[in-house]
């Protein structure tokens, strides 16, 4: 295995270093129809059973026939009862859930949960229109409780369910099925409630718990050899698909499967109803790429899902919600092209990139449109008549600006001015001047693929533009490149690792990215240490480690730093990113079943509080040494005729 990546490393740099452009020969279009293709897309995903309901995990719905069946505990201690099971449930005295496993497919999935006297796992096979689930107590609680076993239509869809005694027949839209309970008597009872002293399963396919527990084990063992071909980061592996294919929800009133950042964040987005998800669009772009190490189809919807908001704006905006709630002042960091270039090179439909590539284009023109100040790119936020959703109404402010950055609370955006008039931060920011970049240079070599002359040549415009204004930010005292005041041409000292994405962007020469590694990235007093790396700098005076941006390690950033140094001769410092960056990952996935939204920059654990327990792009943290293994494509890489 090492041979090969070792080969694959070298032939993917021989063709970075010669290969300037995308040859003509290779310029090429599908021959399929778009729209054929993402219905086709869009049948499958929404095809057979999942866990797409949006407020628990332990539901499972099918379909298209929207018929859902839900698993509710009964404490009978207490009286109370837990509807709703969420992967990261932070309110106190809850759920506690830790995921094992599940497949992009739903085929099968595996849990447990912990609540009051309740102790379970449970495991679920999704064989197309038949579902097994299997309920297994652990013995040694006291599982002073019941559960109520529930079919329901969440959505707007009208059934009939009749259930006597251990059947249970379901009748919707000319589909019928027939569940059994197995394992427990249920009597002459018109609903199933049973108690949980021992195993038992609901089936509409198998009739005995002996043969479900054999296909269960198949199941295990299947997706043990599937983690075991990741060897030696099988564990990195496993974090990642639990991370995503958790989340993956269905919102019945656009009839799309999204994969919002987090269960909690859905039901509060939602207002505890079925359908709700939210999608911070920087998040949802990595979820899309995590999606692509197993599922081409999941990675391509995410992506379609974001990109068609740009239709209706213009931009991809900071957030986007049910009903078309939108951010439509601001956007966030510019990183769909880098995104959908790697989902590219690892699937190679060139449909995919037909079917993106005009809306991304518009997008990265909105840029130049909305945030160009003097021939420099600054975060901002547009005027608009917002809705009179509370959620709208912050715009054309400070606050809007900053929370377009991603990094909503960030020390480096402190006393730097809005314009009012100019609608930005009145700051040329590192950081997004490198990623734009490194979008632009994504965009071109679609372009190139695509034969889009015209745009490849507006691209390469931008390119040449933007870095040459980004190399004049170099502060050679500082040896790093700075963020500068737009209004009093002042340097902003107060650096975060968005400065090292003057690397993603190609700006720096290689003698100024070593100083950049060695004077700044291994330097303890700023972002080396134990756990790394520091949302700002460990000596900047708003550094507190834990508060959200004001210190707290963020997967993303790790990611992005780490692809700028694949564009530069820094091979230890690469490896040291990758290896504490998974190290991490898997301290508290280990220890606790969590991926966290950002993690303490000092313990590296959960920073007590402002951080979600089970956020879906704290596993980036893997997708670094998903990278370095050769697992996922080299990032450095350019594009190819691949089909």
């Amino acid at each position: 295995m090492f041979r090969a990546i070792i080969f694959n490393f070298l032939f993917s740099t021989l063709l970075f270093s010669c290969q300037s452009k995308i040859p003509k020969t290779a310029q090429a279009k599908s021959g399929k129809n778009v729209e054929t293709e993402k219905k086709a897309l869009e049948s499958r995903l929404q095809s057979g059973w999942n866990t797409f309901d949006n407020r628990s995990i332990f539901s499972h719905v099918l379909l298209p026939q929207e018929v859902a069946l839900y698993l509710k505990i009964n404490d009978l201690q207490s009286g109370e009862q837990l509807p709703f099971s969420f992967t990261g449930n932070r309110v106190k005295g809850s759920e506690r859930v830790r995921t094992l496993a599940h497949t992009p497919d739903g085929s099968f999935t595996s849990a447990t949960i912990i609540w009051k006297n309740t102790n379970l796992l449970v495991r679920s096979l999704s064989e197309g229109d038949n579902l097994t689930v299997l309920v297994t107590p652990d013995i040694a609680a006291s599982n002073n409780s019941t559960m109520n076993i529930e079919f329901d239509f969440p959505y707007s869809n009208q059934g009939t369910v009749a259930t006597i005694g251990n059947r249970c027949d379901i009748s919707v839209d000319n589909t019928a099925m027939t569940f059994q309970l197995i394992g427990q008597s249920q009597g002459e009872e018109s609903a199933w409630t049973v108690g949980l002293d021992s195993a038992f399963a609901i089936s509409n396919k198998y009739s005995d718990l002996k043969t479900i527990r054999k296909k269960i084990a198949d199941q295990e063992i299947a997706y043990a050899q599937r983690k075991d071909q990741f060897h030696p980061i099988q564990n990195v592996y496993n974090v990642i698909e639990n991370s995503v294919n958790w989340l993956v929800v269905y919102d019945h009133r656009d009839r799309k499967i999204v994969t919002p950042v987090s269960r909690p964040w859905s039901y509060g987005w939602g207002k505890g109803k079925p359908s709700g998800y939210i999608q911070f669009c920087w998040d949802n772009f990595f979820a899309a790429y995590m999606h692509a190490i197993e599922s081409k189809d999941l990675a391509y919807n995410e992506v379609f899902q974001l990109t068609k908001i740009i239709d209706d704006l213009g931009f991809v905006p900071n957030f986007a919600g049910p009903n078309k709630l939108y951010s439509a002042d601001r956007s966030q960091p510019p990183v769909g092209g880098i995104m959908v270039k790697e989902i590219y090179k690892k699937h190679g439909d060139i449909w995919f990139l037909e079917a993106v590539f005009d809306q991304l284009y518009t997008w990265n023109s909105w840029w130049v449109d909305h945030r160009d100040y003097n021939g420099y790119l600054a975060w901002g936020s547009d005027p608009y008549s917002p809705s009179n959703d509370s959620r709208q109404k912050t715009q054309n402010n400070f606050s809007a600006a900053v929370n377009e950055s991603g990094l909503d609370n960030s020390p480096m955006y402190d006393g730097v001015p809005f314009s009012e008039k100019h609608h930005i931060l009145m700051q040329a920011d590192v950081g997004l001047m490198g990623l734009y970049i490194s979008d632009c240079e994504a965009l071109l070599e679609m372009a190139q693929l695509l034969n889009k002359n015209k745009e490849a040549e507006q691209l390469q415009h931008r390119i040449d533009k933007y870095r040459t204004n980004l190399k004049t930010l170099w502060n050679d005292d500082a040896g790093m490149f700075l963020n500068k005041r737009l209004d009093t041409n002042a340097w902003n000292y107060s650096i975060s690792p968005t400065n090292f994405y003057a690397l993603n962007g190609k700006v720096a020469t290689q003698a100024q990215a070593a100083r950049m590694i060695q004077e700044h990235f291994y330097n303890p007093q700023e972002f080396w240490g134990d756990y790394i790396m520091p949302s700002i700098a460990r000596n900047d005076p708003g550094y507190t480690g834990r508060d959200y941006w004001k210190g707290a390690i963020w997967a993303p950033m790790n990611f992005l730093v780490y692809l700028g140094f694949r564009n530069y001769d820094l091979p230890k410092a690469r490896k040291d990113l990758a290896r504490k960056s998974s190290d991490l990952l898997l301290k508290n996935w280990e220890s606790k079943g969590q991926v966290l939204e950002n993690y303490h920059a000092e313990t590296g654990e959960y920073p007590g509080y402002r951080s979600e327990y089970f956020y879906h792009w704290g596993a980036l943290l893997g997708m670094i040494n998903m990278i370095e293994y050769g697992f996922m494509p080299p990032t450095e890489q350019q594009l190819q005729l691949i089909q």
